[in-house]
């Protein structure tokens, strides 16, 4: 029976065949995210040549499709292979345009489902989604002004939904994955490596609150409030006056844990400019609070998969709740859940990558609709590689209207210079004088931006800053310069800066991090890899530019190929694998986990050697060259068996045959062409010659031995005949 693997479909879905040489065979599902999966593939096979297109589809076991999005190639010597990179099916939302005629500016009280339905209408039905949890209904705003994936990414985010695609049928949850049976992860059951990483760094025990226009629920009645916020909030002066809520903020029960002398509070701020209603922002609040009140943990966790080899296993599932026990690395039945799993599904020597949190990861659709839009952004800006300044001259309208529509009074200050000050807001001010010009928020206090003779202070620039011969940021040596030579760093002279790109495109680093990089020629001198060789470890590892490899030990994992062996021996103490064959076809022999096969020039099967635990025997068949079974030598307990299925030859062409011990014929048992001497036969001489003594001793006797015999007169029974009789004397022999 094959191996299971991917079947492949074209970009209608209508199937084409099955990946029978795809391999490394990986799936990423990340919880309200990714679901990507990769393989490799020979370019020089079947797949790659017939069955692989670009926008094609494959399946996996799970029976989800994915979309053939990405072909990388390779070339290693003569070896040729393509990775190959695919998404859900899923992600195809992010070619559906929402309709402009579709957007919704505002509106209130909307039921999940109404948005949903819209997604689907856009999709033309082609996605449809299914509600399994009661969900609250909410305000939103600006919805719908980009694709459909980014309006699911928006809808995801306002419901606190997370989503479980089944192909085209996105399932919505407020929790997927099981919440009750616990999957466990343990030392010695089935944690092969794993990592733990607790992070502080978003903590926050006092979150401050506001909603659309910078509104906040202060007086609102503190009734409102749960009992432990009450108490909470209480316990700071002024916070809650006259039955009323006079602060925009609640405080975490781990105030006082995470707290200190200097820092008696850590602050965030949710902000939510969706919400109109105090109690909606309360509520939001709260959950936010929760979030992140305690550090963040993360755990990252290689599972042995047990359900591969035990069915009475399950696998993980993204969402999941699970506990980790580890008590050297400080996991104490740590409750967390599953958000990310790396699988190889194909692969039983592989077994999942895990990480658990008690936090949802940074969202992948966040990141894909983020991408779209700035894309959408750049394809704006950018029109065959020039600026289209009509685009940043239409901001600057925009800018110049919101300027001559604010209510603004000029004044005359005593110590100098204009300042414009907003009527409605006193503490948005622009100051000229005759130093520059000063914007503040503040009152003056501190300045946003500034325009001065020493150059420009702003936050942010937007636009167009034009044309420069050269950039510095620094001084002396410590400088990032950017000139007609190319980028430097850490030196004033573009050739002697410890980092440098040059306007042909190479690279001077004293040193280099990479997280992932292709290197398509290389040099590495004191490495030392040269040209085509390697050398690590001064000689502990190395491989020739012919290919030569000498390494000092080595570890294995999958699968090695060998066209010669030099000398003809491996010498070794074990080899552990699942096949092993000395040659591909015809006259070989084949060794796997249920013995030995011996086959002739002709693949025909000759001979086997195996066990059969069950019937506790092993042994030999013997085949014709048609395969079929001529007769076999096997063992049970205290007896060895030898059968022919159609005769048995016992014999020597030269020498003796010998049977040693008893020999016992059953009944019926007949022997023909058994030619034996007297001689041949222990004792039957000594048996024959003590017989005929005894014949020899009787014959004397009876010789020697005479009697009379007397017979009475008669006739016969017939008075006709003579009477006769008498005494007669008996002769010798």
């Amino acid at each position: 029976m094959p191996n299971p693997t991917l079947q492949v479909f074209d970009k209608n879905l209508k199937r084409t065949g099955t990946l029978i040489d795809a391999y490394g065979i990986e799936r990423r599902r990340r919880l309200n995210s990714d679901y990507e999966l990769s393989f490799l593939v020979p370019m020089t096979s079947e797949d790659y040549l017939e069955k692989i297109q670009i926008k094609g589809h494959v399946r996996d076991e799970r029976g989800q499709y994915y979309v053939i999005n990405t072909r990388q190639r390779q070339r290693d010597k003569k070896k040729l292979t393509s990775q190959i990179t695919c998404t859900h099916v899923m992600f195809k939302l992010n070619d559906y345009k929402v309709p402009y005629d579709e957007y919704i500016d505002e509106a209130y009280g909307i039921h999940i489902s109404t948005l949903l339905n819209k997604i689907s209408a856009w999709t033309g039905g082609r996605f449809t989604f299914q509600v399994h949890d009661t969900f609250d209904l909410w305000d939103i705003k600006d919805f719908g002004r980009t694709n459909a994936l980014a309006a699911l990414n928006q809808v995801v985010n306002l419901y606190g939904a997370e989503i479980r695609p089944d192909n085209f049928v996105i399932h919505i949850h407020k929790k997927i994955g099981s919440q009750t049976d616990r999957y466990e992860y343990r030392t010695k059951k089935n944690i092969i490596s794993d990592s733990f990483k607790d992070d502080g760094t978003g903590l926050v025990t006092r979150m401050f609150a506001q909603m659309k226009d910078g509104r906040t629920w202060v007086g609102m009645s503190a009734d409102n409030l749960t009992a432990e916020e009450r108490s909470l909030l209480q316990s700071v002066p002024g916070a809650i006056q006259n039955g009323k809520v006079m602060v925009n903020y609640l405080l975490s029960p781990y105030v006082n844990y995470w707290g200190s002398d200097s820092v008696p509070f850590f602050d965030g701020e949710n902000i939510q400019q969706d919400i109109e209603d105090p109690m909606e922002l309360l509520k939001s609040t709260r959950e936010e609070l929760r979030k992140k009140e305690m550090p963040e943990l993360e755990v990252t966790v290689t599972a042995a998969d047990l359900y591969k080899i035990d069915r009475e296993e399950h696998p993980p599932d993204l969402g999941d709740a699970a506990t980790v026990y580890d008590p050297q690395m400080g996991l104490q039945r740590l409750g967390v859940r599953i958000v990310e799993l790396t699988e190889y599904p194909y692969s039983i020597d592989q077994h999942t990558k895990v990480t658990l949190a008690n936090f949802a990861l940074k969202d992948d659709i966040d990141l894909l609709a983020d991408l779209e839009r700035s894309r959408k952004v750049m394809d704006n800006l950018l029109s065959g590689g020039r600026i289209r300044t009509e685009v940043f001259e239409s901001a600057a309208k925009q800018a110049i209207v919101d300027i001559n529509n604010s209510k603004t009074e000029l004044i005359y200050p005593p110590e100098g210079g204009i300042l414009a000050q907003e009527k409605t807001n006193p503490l948005e001010q622009v100051r000229l004088t005759s130093k520059g010009l000063g914007i503040s928020t503040d009152g003056w206090r501190t300045v946003r931006s500034a325009i001065t003779a020493r150059g420009i202070l702003a936050e942010t620039i937007i636009g167009q800053l034009g044309s420069f011969v050269s950039i510095l940021i620094g001084s002396g040596n410590n400088v990032t310069q950017i000139n007609t030579n190319g980028i430097a760093a850490g030196h004033a002279n573009f050739g002697s800066a410890p980092f440098r790109v040059d306007m042909q495109g190479n690279v001077v680093a004293n040193r280099l991090t990479a997280n992932s990089a292709n290197i398509y020629s290389s040099n590495f001198m004191n490495g030392a890899i040269v040209g085509s060789s390697i050398n690590v470890g001064n000689g502990m590892f190395t491989v020739s530019s012919g290919g030569h490899m000498v390494a000092q030990s080595g570890e294995f994992r999958g699968r090695i190929s060998a066209s010669t062996i030099d000398g003809g021996t491996i010498n070794g103490t074990t080899i552990i694998g699942a096949s092993i064959k000395t040659a591909l076809s015809g006259e070989r022999i084949e060794l796997d986990p249920y013995g030995f096969v011996f086959y002739d020039i002709f693949n025909a099967r000759r001979v086997t050697l195996g066990t059969n635990p069950s019937a506790n025997i092993s042994g030999h068949t013997y085949y014709n060259s048609s395969s079929q079974s001529q007769g076999l030598i096997y063992a049970i307990d205290y007896e060895l068996h030898v059968i022919g299925n159609n005769g048995l030859r016992i014999g020597t062409n030269f020498g003796t045959t010998y049977l040693q011990g008893s020999v016992h014929f059953t009944n019926g048992s007949s022997v023909t062409g058994l030619v034996l001497s007297i001689g041949q036969i222990s004792g039957l001489r000594s048996q024959l010659d003590s017989l005929q003594s005894q014949i020899d001793s009787l014959r004397s006797t009876y010789n020697s031995h005479t009697h009379t015999v007397n017979i009475g007169t008669h006739n016969h029974g017939n008075s006709q005949n003579q009477n006769w009789g008498g005494t007669f004397p008996t002769s010798r022999p």
